[in-house]
């Protein structure tokens, strides 16, 4: 079994744009041959952008989950935390193609890192249009997560690509403004260092006040208990969305602090992509 899904994920290689430096693949937990990319960024061409991907046997057409990780304290690998877990391969079983980007500054991605500024919304976008690409990928049918930052980045490419079919987003800060200071002065100091803390960069990154140009349906998820970054505003950037005519759901998990447990979100992600897919 294992071996006839090697060689249906091995075929389509010769087909992947060439703008993309080609590395070594990677086999995940359960067998899963993971390819990963650097591509070009579209701010600096020598700059990479590392991108992560798996896809089930068959010709497809098959929609898209890209992830974006949030930030990573020690181990700073990027989109390959996902690999590791196994993530990719159980994404992937569910007919998708499953793809996980590293953010600027992270795993093999180019920095500077900039707290989920322009540059790192830039290369979400890069990596986004290299899987439409792909003559396995469906291109109407393309869906990010992100979680922390990576639900920030996630959210601010939402109003910059309005051919997403559907964003999915957790924990994450939608309005900087109202944010910041945050309840930890160890992310006020990374604010600082990676944005400058002024209007013009806070407004960059803040979803809230962009969601006129956001078209996909999204689906919000918080812990109550969050410690890093109120529940509050979660609830703010859902009331807004549906003032503005975008189609949201807003779970909020009520013993859940910073990080939602996996299987509670997935139970809440894949029904609302099923319905964002069909």
């Amino acid at each position: 079994m294992r071996r006839r899904r090697l060689c249906a994920v091995v075929v389509p290689l010769t087909l992947v744009a060439c703008a993309a430096a080609r590395e070594q693949p990677l086999i995940d937990r359960a067998g899963w041959v993971v390819h990963r990319d650097l591509l070009p960024h579209r701010q600096d061409a020598k700059k990479r952008v590392e991108l992560f991907w798996t896809r089930p046997a068959g010709d497809g057409p098959y929609p898209v989950l890209l992830l974006i990780h949030g930030h990573q304290d020690h181990l700073r690998n990027g989109g390959e935390a996902f690999v590791r877990t196994g993530r990719l391969g159980v994404i992937a079983t569910r007919g998708y193609v499953a793809a996980a980007l590293s953010q600027p500054g992270y795993g093999k991605s180019d920095g500077p890192q900039d707290y989920c500024g322009p540059f790192t919304q830039d290369a979400a976008i890069v990596a986004v249009d290299f899987l439409r690409r792909q003559p396995f990928v469906d291109p109407k049918r393309v869906a990010l997560y992100g979680y922390s930052r990576g639900a920030i980045v996630a959210s601010m490419v939402a109003t910059k690509d309005p051919r997403l079919a559907a964003v999915v987003l957790g924990a994450g800060a939608y309005d900087f403004f109202s944010w910041y200071p945050t309840p930890l002065p160890a992310i006020d100091a990374n604010i600082r260092l990676e944005t400058g803390a002024s209007a013009e960069a806070f407004r960059a990154r803040s979803a809230i006040h962009h969601v006129d140009k956001i078209r996909a349906p999204v689906l919000v998820l918080h812990g109550a208990q969050d410690e890093r970054i109120p529940v509050r505003q979660a609830e703010l950037f859902a009331e807004k969305l549906k003032a503005s005519g975008v189609a949201v759901t807003l779970r909020i998990f009520p013993g859940a602090r910073h990080g939602i447990p996996l299987d509670e979100q997935y139970r809440e992600i894949y029904p609302f992509l099923e319905q964002a897919f069909r």
